[in-house]
């Protein structure tokens, strides 16, 4: 209790310096507070999203080389005299790259023109051989077509003789039965006319083919005197064989007229002196023989007949195609093809020269061997133009594709061709982890065999958000970014690190391309910081 009034003013004037000196207090502290917490707190560097492209870029070193090479060839097989040139040697159009022996070329020709003789006269021989082979099968054709006729034309003779005896006899037995008791008359005997007529023919064809066998021997034994050629001496052994088989079928072919005439006249002789029972017997008996005989002349007609039609139709047969002639002539044009070739060289005067401007890159011939059936000299074509090859590592070829332009510069600096453009782009066969590429350059601008680098420079999509690699985080396999957010608490306003996922795009050695639907343009997000960051730290810009 106040006993006294007079002491409330100075009551209250301690009251408002207590406080007025604890807000003084209050205000020191909150400022050394956040003079504390910005001296903790860490400062960070921050970049907004940029809609741009991502640049790659890609530099290799290689060579220049030739775009294509080119074999010189010559013909095989000749001594090389000189050799005039050695690998690396730069030659032009039409310079001598070596010579060959003269003297062994001409030899070689020589030889070449003698294969070329004998071939002539084995493709003449082979012809007149053919031509041979031909007449000999169209005369056994017209032979054996003639011995058909004569051979039908014989046996169908002794068909009709052999019926007309069987005729005879039937009519004779006829005559006998219907004769009276009486004696029989006598009947003109023309079985024993045809007999004997028969047998006459027969010895007529008999010496007929004595004579032909005859004029075929003798004209064999003069072929073999005048040394034909042994296709003509078969042809006519076989003839020859031929004639003497035809006077053996006439030899048989009399017997057997001489013995049926010779049982026919035995027969009516035995009949004079016989009674009327055994006289028709023997009438009866002569007209069953008449009858087998007849059967028999019919079968020989067939069986004659048909070995007469397979002879005429083996004669017809195709004969084995003789490719001799084609094939000799096929090697007359290889030989001539050959021989021209030698020939050229002959009028060049043995010397081999560059077919166009160019590099030697190597030479497979030396003074005093023989040239080979492959390349003599491997010549770098220069008049094709060059190429550029460079090996770079799988990652960077992926960037490039074939068609992009690239731009070379030799190594010195001082030449440059620009607007190239990518070849081929390919596995480098030593290497599985490199890549080859190749690109074309117009002769002049460089040198083969000169070293150059290129230079090449593409740009991926344009993408609306894209920020530098130091930005971009990774935690279990996901990638964020930090960003700058303000927020409240009891001390006022401040600024936060949050955490936001993002879907990485595309990106190459310093930008990044990224997704994400909490980003925009004005985004701040942490690039770098004074110290270590975490998601819900508190931070600091850094002031421009």
């Amino acid at each position: 209790m106040i006993h006294n009034k007079n002491q409330l003013p100075d009551i209250q004037k301690k009251a408002g310096k207590a406080l007025g000196a604890f807000l003084v207090v209050m205000a020191l502290l909150t400022v050394l507070s956040r003079a504390a917490a910005n001296i903790i707190t860490p400062r960070v560097t921050c970049t907004v999203p940029q809609k741009t492209a991502l640049k790659y870029k890609v530099t290799a070193t290689g060579t220049v080389k030739e775009k294509q090479q080119q074999a010189v060839n010559t013909v095989p097989g000749i001594r090389v005299k000189k050799v005039l040139v050695s690998e690396g040697d730069h030659v032009s159009e039409q310079d001598v790259l070596f010579e060959v022996d003269m003297e062994d070329l001409e030899e070689k020709i020589l030889l070449k023109n003698r294969e070329l003789e004998k071939l002539k006269l084995s493709l003449k021989d082979s012809r007149e051989k053919s031509r041979l082979e031909q007449q000999n099968k169209s005369t056994e054709q017209s032979r054996a077509e003639e011995d058909y006729s004569r051979t039908k034309e014989s046996l169908d003779a002794k068909v009709q003789q052999a019926y007309e005896a069987l005729a005879e006899a039937q009519n004779r037995l006829e005559e006998f039965d219907s004769q009276s008791s009486g004696e029989q008359e006598n009947l003109p005997d023309s079985v024993e006319e045809a007999l004997i007529q028969a047998s006459d023919e027969k010895h007529q064809l008999l010496e007929q083919a004595e004579a032909d066998a005859d004029q075929k021997k003798a004209l064999l034994e003069q072929a073999k005197t005048e040394q034909k050629p042994q296709e003509i001496l078969a042809a006519l052994e076989k003839d020859a064989e031929e004639a003497e088989n035809a006077v053996q079928s006439a030899r048989d072919a009399c017997t057997s007229a001489d013995e049926a005439l010779e049982t026919w006249q035995a027969s009516q002789e035995a009949l004079e002196n016989q009674s009327a029972g055994e006289q028709r017997q023997v009438l009866a008996d002569a007209c069953t023989q008449a009858e087998n005989a007849y059967e028999d002349a019919l079968r020989l007609r067939e069986e004659g007949l048909a070995d007469a039609q397979r002879k005429m139709e083996d004669t017809r047969k195709p004969t084995v195609p003789d490719s001799t002639p084609k094939t000799t002539e096929m090697e007359m044009k290889t030989l001539q093809t050959e021989l021209d070739k030698y020939t050229a060289l002959q009028k060049a005067g043995g010397q081999i020269l560059s077919p166009a401007e160019g590099i030697v890159r190597k030479v497979h011939v030396e003074a005093g061997s023989t040239t080979g059936e492959g390349s003599s000299v491997t010549l770098a074509d220069l008049s094709s133009g060059y190429r550029y090859t460079a090996s770079i590592p799988k990652e960077q070829a992926e960037i490039i594709t074939d068609g992009d332009a690239v731009t070379l510069k030799s190594a010195d600096g001082k030449k440059t061709a620009e607007g190239l453009t990518i070849q081929s782009i390919t596995e480098n066969k030593e290497n599985p982890d490199l890549t080859d590429i190749t690109a074309d350059i117009e002769k002049g601008e460089f040198d083969a065999d000169e070293s150059a680098v290129l230079y090449a420079e593409m740009n991926s999509a344009v993408y609306p958000c894209v920020v530098p690699l130091e930005a971009l985080r990774m935690e279990d396999n996901q990638y964020f970014v930090l960003t700058v957010q303000e927020t409240e608490n009891i001390l006022g306003n401040e600024l936060t690190a949050v955490r936001i996922n993002v879907e990485v795009l595309e990106k190459n050695n310093t930008m990044a391309a990224l997704k994400a639907d909490g980003l925009d343009a004005d985004s701040q997000i942490i690039l770098s910081s004074q110290k270590t960051v975490k998601a819900g730290d508190r931070i600091r810009p850094e002031e421009e």
